[in-house]
């Protein structure tokens, strides 16, 4: 409220002193008024507008940016922001890619089934327990590491 009677002030202090005056007085009711003319009957305060020093180059504060500037900003730190969205994204797949194969690989080494490799030969090489108790704690922490 007081803002926007601050404005008229402004706006009413201009016209004024662009027609001759602005007057001020106190009504019966104790209610201020001003105007660009004065009280009829009634002795009017007048009052002294201050007019503003023009700007010049050296005192004037920088420009604003352009809504072009604004807008380019805008736009890359939307392109930032997507950016880094999807590398989130990309890395939460790769994680659970990781996760699924570790699952699958504890899944294989636990069942109580024997395991082999085919060597160079066309022979089956089985899997030692211990072995299999090796690989199976290495898969371990990574299913630890990227399941969640």
């Amino acid at each position: 409220m007081r803002r926007w009677l601050l404005v008229l002030l402004a706006g009413l202090a201009l016209q004024a002193q662009a027609q001759g005056g602005l007057y001020k007085w106190i009504d019966e009711k104790g209610v201020v008024h001003y105007s660009d003319k004065p009280p009829a009957g009634k002795a009017g305060e007048k009052l002294k507008a201050k007019s503003q020093p023009p700007l010049d180059a050296a005192s004037s504060p920088q420009r604003s940016r352009s809504w072009q500037e604004q807008l380019q900003d805008s736009n890359e730190r939307r392109y930032q922001e997507e950016k880094q969205q999807k590398e989130a994204q990309q890395k939460a797949q790769e994680a659970e890619q990781k996760c699924l194969r570790a699952r699958n690989a504890l899944d294989t080494l636990k069942r109580e089934m024997p395991l082999y490799r085919v060597n160079k030969e066309g022979e089956r090489d089985y899997m030692a327990d211990e072995e299999r108790r090796r690989l199976i704690a290495g898969w371990q922490q990574q299913a630890d590491a990227h399941c969640k």
